[in-house]
């Protein structure tokens, strides 16, 4: 296996004071079998993805600890868009004729169908017991639930209009909602919901579309067009009830998952955002010092980035077919903390300063 380390130093300049402290991102690859893998996500030790090497769509996973893959399903059906929490993976399967949430225990090794409803059930989020999808029973797509301590589904947001891409920390669901559109499609909000409670909340209702939202604990992010065609990274602390803006540079950012107080997104900035299929790139951003960082700015297109705890995984086309690539991420040289009316200037650090440190092993 080849890794590849960057460091990077981080600084942070008020008056008369500098502080710093030094990222380093160490990448290798997960899976990079000839036929394309797609849809990654992580949780702890385990990544799981889509891959089509069979001919058709399944899922398959790696154990970063033992770095051994294995099959989780390949029935004649397509799985898709995988989610993972634990022990437990659930993705979308369409083997009935229309797609169902299927589940896998993999530490029992056992396969189990979670719902099966005439209507569409896809895109999941799982958190401990808790799977969160969306649902289109009812005509339009709702989000529904499920509980696998009790074998029980429940009903969270059946609201006339479409409520999409559902995602799951603990007792909070959070999802884009479309209630306050007028049709255009180009004002989606964000809302959420507290399963101890039961209590539905709005998070953000800014304009244009907050969508595709990410949750750890008590931080929700999502990607952004409050600003203008090319959407950016947004945040929001549900104990504080405080949003913040994340990444508002030039061209997209996009998909933006969350992982204690590391953002990851991609990042069309060195790339003709409307171009698709671009040089499009892996970025994060430290909740806990408001540092901004690149993970991965390979000449080819990376995208689709997950991560738990400090490991990133993405989708990867430097090899000419979408491959699964990922990298830790670990701070050192001290905290930043930036005072108000500082700002984070990111340098690629090899011997103090100039240029970006690669060291390959292999083992």
């Amino acid at each position: 296996m080849t890794f590849r380390i960057i460091f990077c130093l981080l600084f942070v300049f008020a008056v008369g004071a500098t502080a710093w402290a030094t990222v380093t991102v160490t990448e290798f690859p997960i899976c990079t079998d000839a036929g394309y893998q797609w849809s990654p996500a992580i949780s702890g030790d385990m990544v799981v993805w889509v891959d089509y090497r069979n001919g058709n769509l399944d899922i398959y996973g790696f154990d970063l600890t033992t770095h051994t893959e294995f099959a989780i399903c390949t029935d004649a059906g397509e799985q898709r868009n995988p989610a993972i929490s634990g022990d437990t993976v659930v993705w979308e399967d369409n083997r009935n004729g229309n797609f169902d949430i299927y589940g896998y225990d993999l530490s029992t090794h056992s396969e189990f169908a979670i719902s099966t409803d005439a209507g569409y059930q896809d895109y999941p989020a799982i958190s401990g017991d808790t799977i969160a999808w969306q649902d289109w029973r009812n005509g339009n797509v709702d989000i529904y639930g499920y509980d696998l301590s009790t074998h029980s589904e429940f009903a969270i947001c059946t609201d006339a209009n479409d409520q999409h891409y559902p995602a799951i920390s603990g007792d909070t669901v959070v999802w884009g909602d479309w209630r306050n559109d007028d049709g255009s499609r180009t004002n989606a909000d964000m809302y959420g919901y507290d399963l101890s409670t039961h209590s539905e909340f709005s998070i953000s209702t800014a304009a244009g579309n907050q969508y595709e939202p990410a949750i750890s604990g008590d931080t929700v992010v999502w990607w952004d067009t409050r600003n203008g065609y090319y959407s950016d990274i947004y945040g929001y602390d549900l104990s504080t009830h405080s949003e913040f803006a994340i990444c508002t540079a030039a061209g997209y950012q996009a998909r933006p998952a969350l992982s204690g107080d590391t953002v990851v997104w991609t990042d069309y900035r060195n790339a003709n955002p409307d171009i698709y299929g671009g040089n499009t790139d892996i970025y994060g951003y430290d909740l806990s010092t408001h540092s901004e960082f690149p993970i991965c700015t390979d000449a080819a297109e990376q995208f689709g980035s997950e991560i738990s705890g400090d490991t990133v995984v993405w989708i990867e086309n430097r090899n000419g077919n979408p491959d699964i690539y990922g990298a830790t991420i670990s701070y050192g040289g001290g905290p930043v903390v930036p005072e108000p009316g500082t700002f984070a200037l990111i340098v690629p650090a090899l011997l103090g300063f100039a240029g970006i440190a690669f060291r390959k092993m292999r083992r």
